[in-house]
């Protein structure tokens, strides 16, 4: 690149990083709202909600960075316009394809990056995710007690814990089940559940229990060890499979077995398969439809008020028909090429629209003048 176009990528780098700080910090935000259950419900401390909020940014970074890179080239495009650099540029002799190598060449960078993010860093983030909510909704301690506080089981069973460690082992517990006709508390320096195929049960050690018999007597009695049942309040773990936003490529492009059995053909995953591959395309799309505002036609002194808003306007619409062909080749597997299709259409159509001859002005003949009148002489 000439000095120019470094100065015009230098120019476009700095707020398209801006633009992917802020996209990031919206999408962590918006996602530790939806995990809010994590800290409330399964009463986890502030790591484990940190680390999940985590492992799914890439996949929304994924998603949002051709965003960025548009809103980039729009602001960018937009200050050199307003400080008269484009039209001093052009005016130097640089063509069109000089003036768009600085956008192409960010566009590549980025959609490479995507590229990456898309077959690597978005299937190991989102498995240890998967792995990580598993873990916890598998957790009964977790998701039953809340150290600290009496916590309702169910109509009749009240249960309170001191504290619970991070192996799930809880102190000073306190169990008062008033089921049924004889009516029982029990207390235990300390326990912690133990969960099995076909029951699960809190094992208490070091404890005492107090009943009541059906003849209205009070019954006390130490015990070293003993368990109750919690197998009314706890339902089946579900068996943890990774979906399609999990898998690498090679297992969407072939998928096994179990994943065609369980969404009823490999569709799904061959839709996901393409989504991945061509989704990087619209880093493209969106940084040549955003440079077509500003180095489409003549410049013009009242601004790009209009340009701008047809771009937003095709760049929204070019986005949204993605998503509904990607949403529709999950049924149809032939609706595949169009995720291609659109994105190259979305290219095609911006360097149309950038090349286009610019508008040729009406020429008018020179004027007539009447030539000039010199000093008349005389004989």
């Amino acid at each position: 690149m000439i000095l120019v176009q470094r100065y015009f990528f230098k120019q476009l780098l700095w707020p398209f990083l801006t633009a992917v700080g802020a996209f990031a910090a919206l999408a962590l935000l918006t996602q530790s709202l939806s995990n809010v259950d994590l800290v409330s419900g399964y009463s986890e401390t502030a790591l484990t909600f940190i680390k999940i909020t985590l492992l799914a940014l890439p996949h929304l970074t994924a998603l949002l960075v051709p965003l960025a890179l548009f809103v980039a080239v729009l602001s960018t495009l937009s200050r050199l316009s307003g400080d008269s650099e484009l039209v001093v540029t052009q005016a130097s002799g640089l063509g069109r394809f000089g003036m768009i190598t600085p956008v192409l060449r960010l566009a590549v960078y980025v959609m490479i990056a995507n590229l990456a993010i898309n077959l690597f860093v978005q299937p190991v983030s989102y498995r240890e995710m998967r792995r990580s909510l598993h873990e916890l909704r598998s957790d009964v301690a977790a998701s039953l007690i809340t150290p600290g506080a009496f916590t309702q089981l169910g109509d009749g069973v009240t249960i309170y814990a001191r504290d619970r460690d991070r192996s799930g082992r809880m102190q000073d517990i306190l169990i008062d089940d008033t089921r049924g006709e004889e009516q029982s508390t029990l207390t235990a320096r300390e326990g912690v559940v133990v969960r099995t195929d076909d029951r699960s049960v809190m094992v208490l050690i070091d404890g005492n229990r107090q009943q009541i018999d059906e003849a209205g007597e009070l019954f006390y009695g130490s015990f070293d060890r003993t368990e109750f049942d919690l197998g009314e309040f706890i339902g089946p773990v579900d068996a943890m499979f990774f979906k399609e936003s999990d898998r690498f490529l090679h297992e969407l492009i072939w998928p096994d077995a179990g994943t065609i059995a369980r969404t009823g053909g490999p569709e799904r995953a061959w839709a996901e398969a393409h989504y991945r591959l061509s989704a990087p395309l619209y880093n493209i799309a969106f940084a040549l439809i955003a440079a077509a505002a500003f180095l489409a036609g003549d410049h013009s002194r009242m601004g790009h008020s209009r340009r701008v808003m047809i771009a937003v306007a095709a760049g929204m619409t070019m986005r949204l028909v993605g998503f509904g062909v990607q949403s529709a080749s999950a049924d149809d597997s032939a609706m595949n090429a169009m995720q291609y299709i659109i994105p190259l259409a979305g290219i095609a159509g911006a360097l149309a629209v950038i090349y286009w001859p610019a508008r040729r002005r009406p020429k008018y003949p020179p004027a007539e003048t009447a030539p000039l009148a010199g000093p008349e002489v005389t004989a």
